[in-house]
């Protein structure tokens, strides 16, 4: 599997696979979204994609096999809701934008990615990021890889739906 810095040629590829995970994810999480959310949440990852491409700091990366986008994960200057849940310090990265194709999860793209953009984060001279997960199967996935978040911050999306935040060295 191939790691790398996302192309403008590859938005078209990155677009179809954000579709394709939010319908996936939005199913599996119940969500009665009459479609206005994932619109949203698909545009916000195509513009964080497309802003890579310009912006130097804000950095993309896909997971790619045999030519296929398999996976997507983001190194990005927090955004206004993790600013509103956390002090973020100047200067450090959020991970996020990540994604695996529904056909390729629980293969290990996941972890690769996570892997790779750790490796990204050391390269680069950070010594923590932050890590934000709404979806009940995301905070799933970051809990068995991080623990405990460093904020919790109940009932956000509803009653019994938190909103989680780590806060970590890059390890």
């Amino acid at each position: 599997m191939k790691f790398r810095t996302l192309l403008d040629s590859d938005l078209e590829k990155v677009d179809a696979l954000f579709q394709e995970c939010l319908k996936d994810l939005l199913k599996r999480e119940r969500f009665n979204d009459d479609g206005v959310l994932w619109t949203e949440e698909v545009d916000r990852l195509n513009q964080a994609a497309q802003k890579s491409i310009v912006d130097p700091v804000n950095r993309f990366f896909v997971a790619e096999k045999e030519k296929k986008l398999l996976g997507t994960i983001a190194l990005q200057t927090p955004g206004k809701m993790l600013n509103s849940m956390v002090d973020v310090q100047p200067g450090e990265l959020e991970v996020a934008c990540v994604y695996v194709h529904p056909e390729h999860q629980r293969s290990g793209i996941g972890d690769f990615l996570f892997q790779q953009a750790c490796r990204e984060l050391k390269a680069i001279g950070k010594q923590k990021f932050y890590l934000d997960a709404g979806f009940t199967s995301s905070q799933q996935y970051w809990l068995s890889k991080l623990g405990e978040p460093s904020r919790l911050l109940e009932n956000y999306w509803g009653p019994g739906k938190p909103h989680m935040v780590w806060v970590k060295k890059v390890g």
